[in-house]
């Protein structure tokens, strides 16, 4: 049988199994009607056109949308075939048995051909950090990063090889929270080891840049000063918000030595000066800003930490400047 007398005994069929289903949903009515008798000389001649394929009926279990969409199908079908009938000699058969979803010969289910839709492979669902080399070891990629609790973090794809790795690293942990692999900055080079000796599996390690590695380590150096927070003046504690007194606590967990970078408006100015209250054995404090903000600078060191204004020194060109507030002013020669 040719493609289109294929597809056309398709269409013809699913016209059946709509007259059929119509028939079937209209004769609960205890009134037999003139469109009745209709639909059963219809249904009649239809299965005297398909023969035995109506013998197939009660294992489609199709609703009527299904069957539109069948139905739009085959003459779709047959459109695209009519279209290009002059390549038609050279086209393939096609299967007859995929016409029929629900066939023994075919098992595949009728609702995917419905549907239309296309095969999903395993592939278009894994994860972009995992790859294959033509079935043999995968290629796994962990990102590793400074976290901002002062660790390492690791971040990659599930793989039991990489989990059981991690956990023989010296002190590393699983963040559940945030799903990552978190070890302290001593334990990378034991990290780097354990990684590399995998070989099940094809790791690649971004590994930290040596300049980013040399100031991990000065950062890892610095003396955790946390004890430090009780010094703060506590007219200076109670009117900080618990942001910025997280703020003030990470940056004495540094060393003092953090990047406050908050927004415009919420206080930056008095994190500093809290920060610095709590290192008040370390003064004096220079304060780097922009030219239009040397005095406010002054005022707020004057106001929150009651210093005397002879001892809070404010550079000026050597132009001069406006000294309305009484600070001490050294004069650059710039």
């Amino acid at each position: 049988m040719s493609p289109l007398k294929s597809f056309a005994s398709l269409l013809r069929f699913v016209q059946f199994l709509k007259v059929n289903l119509k028939e079937k949903n209209f004769s609960s009515s205890s009134h037999k009607t003139q469109k009745e008798k209709h639909l059963k000389e219809q249904t009649f001649q239809r299965k005297k056109e398909t023969n035995t394929m109506g013998d197939e009926l009660d294992d489609w279990g199709l609703s009527a949308e299904q069957l539109d969409l069948l139905e739009k199908d085959a003459i779709r079908q047959i459109s695209a075939r009519n279209s290009s009938s002059h390549h038609a000699n050279s086209s393939p058969l096609p299967n007859r048995a995929a016409s029929y979803p629900n066939s023994p010969s075919n098992p595949t289910s009728h609702q995917s051909r419905i549907d239309r839709a296309g095969p999903c492979s395993p592939s278009q669902f894994r994860q972009p950090d995992i790859t294959r080399n033509n079935g043999e070891r995968p290629n796994v990629r962990v990102r590793l990063f400074p976290h901002s609790s002062g660790v390492i973090a690791a971040s990659f794809p599930y793989n039991q090889v990489l989990v059981d790795a991690f956990r023989k690293i010296p002190k590393a942990t699983w963040n559940r929270q945030e799903r990552l692999w978190t070890f302290p900055l001593s334990s990378l080079q034991a990290a780097e080891e354990v990684l590399s000796s995998i070989s099940s599996a094809q790791i690649e390690v971004n590994k930290f840049e040596p300049l980013v590695q040399r100031a991990l380590i000065a950062a890892s150096s610095v003396k955790d000063l946390r004890d430090l927070y009780d010094r703060m003046p506590s007219h200076i504690e109670s009117k900080l918000l618990p942001f910025q007194r997280e703020g003030v606590r990470f940056a004495l967990h540094h060393g003092g030595r953090a990047l406050i970078a908050d927004e415009m408006g919420l206080g930056k100015t008095l994190q500093a000066i809290a920060i610095a209250a709590c290192l008040n054995d370390t003064w004096p404090v220079l304060v780097i800003s922009p030219s239009s903000l040397r005095l406010h600078w002054a005022s707020a060191i004057q106001q929150w930490l009651n210093i005397p204004l002879s001892d809070i020194l404010v550079v000026m060109p050597q132009s001069g400047g406006s000294n309305r507030l009484g600070f001490r002013l050294v004069y650059s020669n710039s």
